[in-house]
């Protein structure tokens, strides 16, 4: 990650303080405890220095190393606690960490699916594992957005989601913690160095990634810049999509007689493995090859419709739905019509759009030398071997939306059965109309405190304001297409000129985040420190495949949308081999 600076003073500022910052003493860190903040009910319940540490292995499984940390302050602190519904103790806990060798720039740090976690304030970035951004010098702030899930957590009420019930903690939860957090963290930065952040930048993807954008349309003047990953800003219709979908992978599983023990569909067993790596040869037939190099994977997506798949899938369809004439060779019918259902986008009875279509692409699941990648299939059915339903849209999208994105809130209880049959039964319409009744104290809608679309950025861009965003093609949880309508919205209202402030990238083949038939893993913060600070627009990215990946170690560029690379010649498992067109 490169750190361009602005001018020559910026460039002392730093040095001076990457020199004198050690002779900030745990006593210096210890007084923040009683520092002045922005938020007077605000109390700081931890302020220690920590020394550097390496980068620690976590057990045998998945998880990456810890990573390591430099000698920082940590800080520990909260805000307008109070008494909320149903009995809950509610409150905004922020995690802060001051580096001793600071580079003058903060980062807000965004955070994950129902939030309720402190987070670790280490700034990581989903698309470079173990890269983060505190040992570079950034000071660094996490939140839980003002719900803790170790204390608000009834399972009568969605277990962990028990924060919906409460108006006030739901509309924190959609963006109302960001701006009391970005300030008090400010507030701590300036009386710890003694000096203002020169930029501060917001990192978030997924729910972060709507986080990042409710922070430079909510609160224009705090951020500088926003990289915004695979952004959940239409959350709220995007949780009716995953009832929408479990219907109808639902419907073909209680049709083959996958019934669990609680006499509900299994619908992870609406398809195997098997039968993903066969939908996906179709749609590579029908696709692949759109992009003049046929790899196994869809550069020019856009062009991989329906109309075009459909065919293709009809190829390998089974003589009917008889399960005797399933073959390994075939999928039944009644697949491939779910398939499209759920590519379709979920649809009120009088066929209005509810949230967005999918794109066509091949990261529904792909061969490697670990097996059949999951990262679409466990959000959109779940693990096929699994005895009980343990797919995502089901275990966090069901009381998401029953609690959350609807008004009122429902009480379901935080156990699969019930929330399998919430799923499986919920009236699309009815759950579309409850995403906007206004309800509570504050008299929001789902939508109000939720969704981010709002195309007027000018607040933001008059200040310099810079965003990044990128999305993953075969993103299972939040659509591509819809940040690309919201995109070509907000480039209408610029009249063609939003890329002066707005660059965006697709990656062909990932899921949610990473993961999938992708080059998956890229530097694209360092693009936009260097654009908001140097005014270097961002260009091509050189992205490579991971280890889980069908071809480790393969390069392409990521090509600013809706350029797309193009073939020159040369290595074709090399980026250089490539143009963006």
């Amino acid at each position: 990650m490169n750190l361009p600076t602005t001018h020559h003073a910026l460039a002392m500022a730093i040095l001076f303080a990457a020199t004198s910052g050690t002779a900030h003493a745990a006593a210096d860190c210890a007084a923040l405890a009683k520092a002045a903040m922005p938020d007077r009910s605000s109390v700081i319940t931890l302020a220690a220095l920590r020394e550097a540490s390496p980068a620690e292995a976590r057990g045998n499984g998945p998880m990456p190393p810890a990573p390591a940390m430099p000698a920082h302050c940590e800080i520990i602190g909260k805000m307008q606690e109070r008494q909320g519904a149903n009995g809950q103790t509610y409150a905004i806990k922020f995690h802060l960490r001051l580096p001793t060798e600071w580079n003058g720039r903060f980062v807000f740090q965004g955070g994950g699916g129902s939030d309720g976690f402190l987070g670790d304030a280490n700034g990581g970035f989903s698309s470079q594992p173990g890269v983060t951004a505190l040992p570079k010098g950034y000071a660094v702030v996490s939140s839980d957005s003002g719900h803790d899930n170790a204390v608000n957590n009834d399972p009568a009420r969605q277990g962990v989601v028990t924060f919906g019930h409460d108006a006030i903690a739901r509309h924190n939860y959609g963006f109302g913690y960001i701006g009391p957090v970005a300030r008090a963290g400010k507030a701590l930065i300036r009386a710890y160095y003694g000096r203002a952040a020169a930029f501060t930048y917001f990192v978030g993807g997924s729910k972060g990634g709507q986080e990042a954008m409710m922070a430079v349309q909510r609160f224009p003047g705090e951020f500088d810049a926003a990289l915004i990953g695979y952004p959940g800003f239409h959350l709220a219709h995007a949780s009716i999509a995953q009832l929408w979908d479990g219907q109808a992978f639902g419907a073909v599983a209680k049709a083959m007689g996958q019934i669990g023990a609680d006499g509900l569909p299994l619908v992870n067993k609406a398809m195997s493995d098997e039968d993903i790596l066969l939908a996906q040869g179709a749609i590579l037939n029908a696709c692949d090859a759109l992009d003049g190099t046929k790899d196994g994977m869809i550069e020019h997506f856009t062009a991989c419709t329906t109309a075009r798949v459909m065919p293709e899938m009809m190829k390998i369809a089974c003589k009917s739905d008889n399960m005797a004439d399933k073959t390994s060779a075939c999928l039944l019918p009644m697949q491939i019509a779910a398939m499209r259902r759920v590519m379709g986008g979920p649809l009120t009875k009088d066929g209005k759009a509810v949230y967005s279509d999918w794109a066509w692409d091949a990261g529904i699941g792909a061969k490697t030398a670990q097996g059949v990648t999951q990262g679409w299939r466990i959000w959109k059915m779940g693990g096929y071997t699994s005895a009980i339903n343990n797919g995502a849209l089901l275990r966090l999208g069901a009381p998401s939306n029953s609690a959350v994105f609807r008004s009122p809130p429902l009480d379901v209880a935080d156990e699969v059965t019930s929330l399998t049959r919430y799923a499986l039964n919920a009236n699309i319409d009815e759950a579309y109309a409850a995403a906007h009744v206004k309800w509570g104290e504050l008299k929001e809608a789902p939508v109000d405190f939720m969704h981010a679309d709002a195309t007027d950025l000018s607040p933001f861009t008059r200040r310099g304001g810079k965003i990044i965003l990128f999305h993953g093609v075969s993103d299972p949880v939040f659509s591509v297409l819809d940040t690309i309508r919201w995109l070509d919205a907000v480039n209408k209202r610029e009249k063609g000129k939003a890329g002066r402030f707005v660059q965006f990238y697709a990656v062909p083949g990932m899921n949610h985040g990473r993961g999938g038939p992708a080059t998956d893993r890229f530097d694209i913060f360092s693009q936009l420190v260097a654009w908001r600070e140097k005014g270097v627009k961002p260009g091509a990215i050189t992205a490579t495949a991971g280890a889980d990946t069908p071809w480790p170690g393969r390069e392409r560029l990521l090509c600013p949308f809706p350029a797309r690379p193009h073939r020159k010649d040369g290595d074709s498992e090399k980026a250089s081999s490539f143009t963006c067109q």
